[in-house]
């Protein structure tokens, strides 16, 4: 089997002088979960459009198997399609809806039927057939669309958005089933969010776009503890940024003014750099606790926002930047910060990641 299912190679989009999506070079592996994150007008929704065939490309090639795709009309890709508003037919049952994929593929009613059957039961939707569409909750109606989507088996499976009109506890919970269906189907799945935290939870990797590129690619965890770029360090997760100047460089790493040990960076001595660090990587420490071999930075307690099993801590600094410590409850409970109070926190270097301020 081939290590790469799918394939965009140089793929673009443009409306006039305006690029949707530049440059989009990606392999997508047999069975592999890939997010595409990223703000809205950010070319995520637009390449996935490309890969349906209801888009067509400006520029570059999209292959399936090796096979270009672009000669093969919509209804003949192999490639199931889960929209954000269900896309439900009104007018259909729920086996009809589900049905309709197979009625376009010529596949024969007698085993029409029992597709219909296996594709509800694995959504959780079994005996639900008869009814329609009104007489589902939001959560229901988008097992019913991922029914449909599944029901062919197709090799790619496409999802726009799928999660964005459930509220949260059902948007949580709808995660972890798509996340099952995926394990347990083996489909490779190409999948469309804004939200940095559904992409982290349920993907193998995540491409990350910005301004119609692909700023970074990698996995939740590559991305989240090692961003190459100021946008991807603040668009996935919260990121302090503490501005600074590099220094002392050696080879591929360098010193940062005021901060002890060096950071590894390609940004050359005297480039202006900012200093990104997780709220969760900064502790308050007092005076006595303070460890020399760690960086500490001073100021006082602005804001103090209660989180339930946690509390962020808003600091502003001496040269006026705000910053954001995380603590765990019983941890604020021992710290008993207040507004107004003057306050240190103290983080390694290994834990900061330093960046071009662009």
């Amino acid at each position: 089997m081939s290590d790469t299912l799918l394939k965009l190679s140089q793929i673009g989009k443009a409306y006039g002088s305006v690029d949707a999506a530049k440059d989009i070079n990606l392999d997508v592996a047999p069975g592999e979960f890939l997010t595409f994150l990223g703000p809205s007008g950010s070319g995520k929704t637009t390449t996935l459009m490309m890969v349906a065939g209801f888009t067509d490309p400006t520029t570059g090639n999209i292959y399936l198997d090796g096979k270009p795709l672009d000669p093969i009309p919509v209804w003949k890709r192999d490639i199931g399609m889960v929209f954000q508003h269900y896309a439900l037919f009104p007018h259909m049952s729920v086996n009809q809806n589900v049905s309709f994929p197979l009625e376009m593929r010529g596949v024969a009613k007698a085993n029409r039927r029992k597709k219909v059957e296996d594709a509800l039961e694995m959504v959780g939707l079994a005996g639900f057939g008869a009814r329609m569409p009104k007489e589902l909750s939001g959560g229901q109606q988008q097992r019913v669309a991922l029914a449909r989507a599944m029901v062919f088996k197709p090799r790619l499976l496409l999802m726009d958005e799928p999660l964005g009109a459930l509220d949260k506890k059902l948007r949580e919970q709808m995660q972890l089933e798509i996340m099952h269906l995926h394990k347990n189907m083996g489909t490779t799945v190409l999948y469309v969010t804004h939200d940095q935290e559904e992409a982290l939870v349920m993907s193998d990797r995540i491409a990350v776009f910005n301004a119609g590129r692909i700023e970074q690619i990698g996995s939740p965890r590559d991305l989240y503890e090692a961003p190459q770029t100021k946008f991807v360090a603040d668009f996935i997760g919260e990121t302090n940024f503490i501005s600074g100047q590099v220094e002392g460089k050696n080879g591929d790493m360098a010193n940062i003014r005021g901060l002890h040990g060096q950071l590894g960076t390609a940004l050359e001595n005297g480039a202006t750099a900012v200093l990104a660090i997780r709220p969760e990587r900064l502790h308050l420490v007092s005076g006595a606790a303070a460890d020399s071999s760690e960086n500490m930075l001073s100021g006082t307690v602005k804001e103090l926002i209660y989180l339930g099993q946690s509390r962020k801590a808003i600091i502003s600094l001496d040269d006026g930047t705000e910053i954001i410590a995380l603590e765990q409850s019983a941890q604020a409970e021992v710290t008993a910060l207040e507004i107004g109070a003057p306050a240190t926190v103290g983080f390694r270097s290994q834990d900061a990641r330093l960046l071009a301020d662009v």
